[in-house]
């Protein structure tokens, strides 16, 4: 007889398989999405399965991915994405429009070098995602599907591990059938750009440290946050709170261990490229640092609801892989974007220390984690570039961290963030193109809850609350032990 905890945990589990490895991995072949979409463009309904099947056919960033891995092993690549730094600006000056389909397939006579023969806009480690599915795949669409698998592996494990850390940290075991359950949930509202995003792997690194953090690992600490940073280069951002942790636990000799391990792992996934490429390894940096302000971003938003009343002040371009906004207005939007993410940085590390210093010891990590996931929500909603997979750094943390805390609110603020996320994106993505200022109000309501819900996380006591969330356990009467 299986007990009421079992047939949760099994339901849990099921939920998590139907969506993440079954709806979100059954989009549709390239050519067959075409003819949807032309029978979309004349008016005409494709029938439901293929609409839904079109819907989760989210797969351009995939295909970009292919054809970097494809370049790299020698093999034929779809040339729109495989240029040079200088090919790409002048691309971009150019206002080339966006049609990787109409550019040829190219066989190259030797495997190119990312980064020298090519311009890879993710750092090196990206390629430790990008590989194993292309040597899986027979063509693209092959990959996209062993791609969509991989990384719904990547966030099981990372709801797993983030349910073991905060379980452990509790004085007894998170369900992870529950947690894989809220997952389901998690993923379905934030949408296909949970397993068609390499994000996912950062959240795998990260739910990582959670758990070396739990388990007093210092090397595998340093490993985790390592590999986060060069498959991403933003996770450098919680390395100042990891040492917090340290430093207010007199752990200074963990600190330095840690420290080492993650260097390490970073020279061990970017030394190839970097002996490969040399200085052009700097490009990819260049890249990011031209990039515009992103029409997703607060200041994107807001420079949208100006066009409302002043169009010619702002105007529209699709360069840099997205869709941003330019004009007069650009740059001062850009200098208090980095004014605004510095700041708010800056109040996260010190509320953290605070923090940190008036905690207990059973009460730390969990402080550390709402940091992290508080870091991250800075970036997120104060940078100047913003993108829908980005929240998939903090989908297993903050969803399981809200849980654990057992209050309503912080769990229902989380879900509202994840489900505007897929309602600008792709939903009303086309509105807010066209600077509809509904689509752009839409967008500052996203970042304003992510805000309040991370510091609300961050200034939240441990342990549950009078809304603790039911779960038929004795933590549904207020009686686990705190974090």
């Amino acid at each position: 007889m299986y007990s009421a905890a079992m047939r949760r945990a099994a339901a849990g589990w099921l939920l998590w398989l139907a969506v993440a490895f079954g709806l979100f991995n059954s989009g549709l072949p390239r050519e067959r999405f075409r003819t949807v979409q032309q029978h979309f463009g004349a008016g005409q309904w494709p029938g439901l399965a293929d609409a839904i099947r079109a819907y989760v056919t989210n797969d351009g960033d995939v295909r970009r991915y292919f054809a970097y891995a494809q370049a790299a092993r020698g093999r034929p690549y779809q040339s729109y994405f495989i240029r040079t730094a200088e090919a790409w600006r002048g691309a971009f000056a150019a206002a080339e429009p966006y049609r990787p389909d109409e550019w040829p397939t190219v066989t190259p006579d030797r495997p190119l070098t990312p980064y020298r023969d090519y311009l890879v806009e993710y750092p090196p480690g990206f390629f430790a995602a990008a590989l194993p599915p292309a040597w899986l795949a027979a063509d693209a669409d092959g990959y996209v599907k062993w791609f969509g698998a991989m990384m719904a592996l990547a966030l099981t494990g990372a709801f797993a591990l983030m349910a073991w850390a905060l379980g452990r940290r509790r004085g007894h075991p998170f369900p992870i059938g529950r947690a894989m359950g809220w997952g389901a949930l998690g993923v379905f509202l934030l949408g296909v750009v949970a397993t068609h995003r390499y994000d996912a792997t950062v959240a795998l690194a990260l739910a990582f440290s959670a758990w070396a953090t739990v388990a007093r690992r210092p090397v595998a600490l340093g490993i985790a946050v390592g590999l986060a940073i060069a498959l991403k280069l933003t996770p450098v951002l919680v390395v100042p709170l990891f040492a917090m942790l340290a430093l207010r636990e007199q752990r200074g000799r963990d600190l330095a261990i840690s420290a080492a391990a993650a260097a390490l792992a970073v020279l061990a996934l970017a030394s190839p490229s970097l002996i490969a490429a040399g200085g052009r390894l700097v490009e990819t940096l260049r890249y990011h640092a031209d990039r515009p302000v992103q029409i997703e971003s607060t200041w994107g938003a807001l420079l949208g609801l100006v066009h409302a009343v002043a169009p010619g002040a702002v105007l529209v371009e699709k360069t840099f892989g997205s869709t941003n906004v330019a004009g007069p207005l650009s740059q001062t939007a850009g200098r208090l974007a980095a004014l605004a993410t510095a700041s708010g940085l800056l109040a996260v590390y010190f509320l953290t220390w605070r923090r940190l210093g008036a905690a207990g010891a059973a009460d730390r990590a969990r402080a550390t984690f709402a940091a992290s996931a508080a870091v991250f929500a800075v970036f997120i909603a104060c940078g100047k570039v913003s993108s829908p997979q980005y929240l998939v750094w903090i989908l297993p943390l903050g969803l399981v961290l809200s849980l654990s805390d057992g209050e309503r609110l912080g769990l229902t603020l989380f879900l509202a963030v994840l489900a505007l996320t897929q309602l600008i994106y792709p939903v009303c993505y086309a509105g807010l193109e066209a600077l509809r200022p509904a689509a752009c109000a839409l967008v500052l309501a996203r970042n304003l809850l992510l805000l309040a819900w991370a510091f609300r996380l961050l200034a939240r006591q441990p342990g549950p609350g009078p809304g603790a969330i039911a779960t038929g356990s004795v933590e549904a009467a207020g009686q686990e032990p705190a974090l």
